[in-house]
């Protein structure tokens, strides 16, 4: 009898004798055992890893570009929490500017100057040196933001002016005066939200003998510097520039105007992620990360940055993870949602080779799925590999223990 022919009960049964490095051999020698111990045994350890974590389908899901086995994904997950991977630059640029990126399964999208770029991810790299697309509309000032969902594109510009793209068109409007200076916008369906330097303006997109138009219902005496339309609708969480209060982060109720002044105790919010309808992620010019609770009203979670740098941007997961971009030497932060107060992992980038060598720069956007991290710094896109079984090593994860 081979071991094949014993029904899946019997094999589970002898599985457990085996450690992990037996079951990958047996998994390497079959594909009917690879199978059974991918789908029965590799499925439970995956669960809730950080980043290759499957439970409830998170949003991580939806930006890989193809699908992982269980076994595959215990082994990148490995890879994230040791700081194993390979790091490759890419688009780089003489002129310093703070790129915005976006993520979906098949593309990159992401600025440079009065532009956005779409590159295609396909083939052996994380992504094509050639853009496919380059979206771009007849006003030259840089963009400061953008949204992307489902097929469309909303995009603003430091001078007030924002521009949207879909299946259809590209329609352009100016939305605020050109003395302002935009910081960022957000949509979803009908109901577009912009904030500048001096306020925040809440439009109503329409379309009449189709051509589109901006209808603005609200205007609110705000300046975002970032900001969040809830999955509902209902909602628009915001985090002031600057709050003397230090009472930075808001609501506002899209219908009535209503505002909510939450008791999270920042003097100023430089990225905001919504994890669900009731708990917020700040990223803080204070050094720290926060994760906020509607219901109790409260920080229930704070992590501050190991060197004491403002957080400039973050990206979830959708499970337990967040990635947190640091002001200083490019470095990006890993944090468990589930580990009160500390973080997981350090991801320094290398130094640039020529002139730029010893400059630093912040993160100002961050970008990943599973395999992947995307980093936009100052003069070039930085990816982290970590899907490669031949990289070098970089833990930092006991840093700050082995310096005391």
């Amino acid at each position: 009898m081979k071991l094949t022919d014993l029904n899946i009960d019997c094999l589970l049964r002898i599985f457990k004798y085996l450690s992990e490095r037996e079951l990958i051999i047996l998994c390497e020698a079959s594909n009917y055992l690879n199978a059974v111990i991918d789908q029965n045994i590799f499925y439970a350890m995956t669960k809730d890893l950080l980043l290759c974590g499957h439970r409830n389908k998170p949003c991580v899901e939806r930006r890989n570009p193809t699908q992982l086995s269980y076994l595959r994904r215990l082994q990148i997950a490995r890879n994230w929490l040791k700081g194993d991977y390979v790091e490759r630059h890419y688009y780089h640029h003489a002129q310093m500017f703070a790129s915005k990126l976006w993520l979906d399964s098949d593309t990159l999208y992401i600025t440079h100057a009065n532009y956005l770029r779409k590159y295609r991810r396909a083939g052996p790299e994380a992504l094509q040196r050639r853009y496919e697309e380059e979206i771009s509309t007849p006003t030259l000032s840089d963009i400061s933001d953008f949204v992307k969902k489902q097929d469309t594109i909303f995009a603003g510009r430091v001078c007030g002016t924002c521009f949207v793209k879909d299946a259809d068109d590209i329609t352009e409007q100016p939305m605020h005066h050109a003395k302002e200076y935009l910081f960022c916008v957000d949509f979803l369906d009908d109901v577009y939200v912009t904030s500048t330097d001096n306020c925040c303006k809440l439009w109503k997109r329409s379309k009449e003998f189709g051509l589109t138009h901006f209808d603005l219902f609200m205007r609110l005496g705000h300046s975002f510097k970032s900001m969040k339309v809830s999955n509902d609708g209902q909602w628009l969480y915001g985090g002031l520039y600057t709050d003397t209060g230090r009472r930075a982060l808001r609501a506002i109720h899209v219908e009535s105007g209503e505002e909510l002044v939450f008791n999270s105790n920042t003097i100023s919010i430089y990225d905001l992620k919504l994890k669900d309808d009731q708990v917020l992620f700040t990223a803080n010019f204070d050094t720290t990360f926060r994760m906020f609770d509607r219901r109790t009203d409260r920080d229930v979670a704070i992590w501050e940055d190991p060197f004491d740098s403002s957080i400039y941007c973050l990206e979830y997961d959708g499970l337990y993870a967040v990635l947190c971009g640091a002001k200083h030497h490019s470095r990006v932060n890993l944090y468990d949602i589930r580990v009160p107060g500390k973080y997981i992992q350090l991801y320094f980038p290398g130094r640039n080779t020529g002139r730029q060598q010893y400059r630093t720069s912040p993160v100002y956007s961050l970008a990943c799925d599973s395999q992947y991290m995307f980093v936009a710094t100052d003069h070039n896109l930085r990816v982290f590999d970590f899907t490669t079984n031949y990289g070098v090593q970089r833990d930092y994860s006991h840093f700050l223990d082995t310096i005391r």
